[in-house]
């Protein structure tokens, strides 16, 4: 495999999805892993980001990560930060949250991508630990990659680690954006309660995940506790709901601040005349907003891209 070589890189991970998808499950890992095995140590880069043991996540440091052996390669070699997005608006949520002191770039691979999908092949095979360290590589090259951190969470819920559980999912819980991405977030805290044995926030966590989107799991926890604590969830108000919440530090909803830079990236390629990547973000700002000027934008978003242009 020639690692400078982009293109039989990209074809190679084009492969494994294939073999991945349709459960060639053995092929898929060995082509996966000598995929990844090319690149690691192969770029003496700054990552975008670092993960501690217990799953806090902060912006790299200078230099932190270089790599003694590493040959020159087409990322190059500088003191700037290196991100391997998924989409454009990463990179913008990325320099909000973290405000990184130097030039950010993006790397022509999707190497983040590599790695959390390994996470995800790991976690199929019940690979656990494999999973979170490649969770963990993702979250470097990418540290606002929520797949890859809420994939960190469920391998730390696997594995019985439920505090890291619990700092993987409240790192997530900034860059959930969406309906579904929010239900998630208060299952993690459903489940995380009750390991404590909370069970009234237990089930306060997924009611109001199934508020924001309803979900088989969540009514299937749900209906353990009923049959555990052998009587029904009480019938709380939103409000009563809202003060169980509050008193056990879980948030009351998505993070304005990460909703207010997307909503600022759709101008900005709304500015730049890239429409579909504007509707995207239009349209995960609607998904959890459901503001009608937003809607009306989408439908204006839809015929104009429907036409073809």
């Amino acid at each position: 495999m020639d690692i400078d070589n982009i293109e039989e890189l990209k074809e190679k991970f084009a492969d494994f999805k294939q073999m991945f998808s349709e459960d060639r499950i053995d092929e898929a890992t060995a082509l996966i892993e000598e995929l990844l095995e090319g690149i690691e140590g192969q770029f003496d880069v700054r990552k975008a980001g670092i993960i501690d043991n217990r799953g806090h996540i902060h912006i790299s440091e200078k230099n932190v990560q270089s790599i003694q052996k590493a040959k020159s390669t087409s990322l190059g070699k500088n003191d700037n930060i290196y991100i391997s997005l998924n989409h454009v608006m990463e990179y913008y949520v990325y320099a909000y949250y973290y405000k990184p002191d130097v030039q950010v770039c993006c790397t022509q691979l999707p190497i983040g991508e590599y790695y959390r999908t390994y996470g995800d092949l790991s976690v199929k095979l019940g690979r656990y630990k494999a999973g979170a360290a490649a969770y963990k590589d993702a979250i470097c090259w990418n540290p606002v990659d929520l797949d890859a951190i809420l994939g960190l969470a469920e391998c730390y819920k696997y594995l019985n680690m439920l505090e890291r559980y619990l700092i993987a999912t409240k790192e997530a819980y900034k860059l959930c954006c969406t309906r579904a991405t929010m239900a998630r977030y208060y299952r993690n805290m459903g489940y995380y309660h009750v390991s404590k044995y909370n069970t009234q926030t237990a089930r306060c966590c997924y009611l109001y995940s199934n508020i924001y989107y309803k979900t088989q799991n969540a009514d299937s926890e749900l209906d353990y506790l009923k049959n555990a604590l052998g009587d029904d969830a009480p019938q709380w108000s939103i409000k009563e709901m809202q003060k169980i919440l509050e008193q056990s530090d879980i948030e009351l909803g998505p993070n304005p601040d990460t909703i207010g830079v997307i909503y600022r990236v759709g101008e900005l390629m709304m500015n730049d005349s890239e429409y579909s990547l504007a509707r995207d973000c239009f349209s995960i700002c609607y998904d959890i907003t459901q503001e009608e000027l937003l809607e009306r934008m989408l439908k204006q978003l839809d015929e104009f891209l429907g036409n073809g242009v």
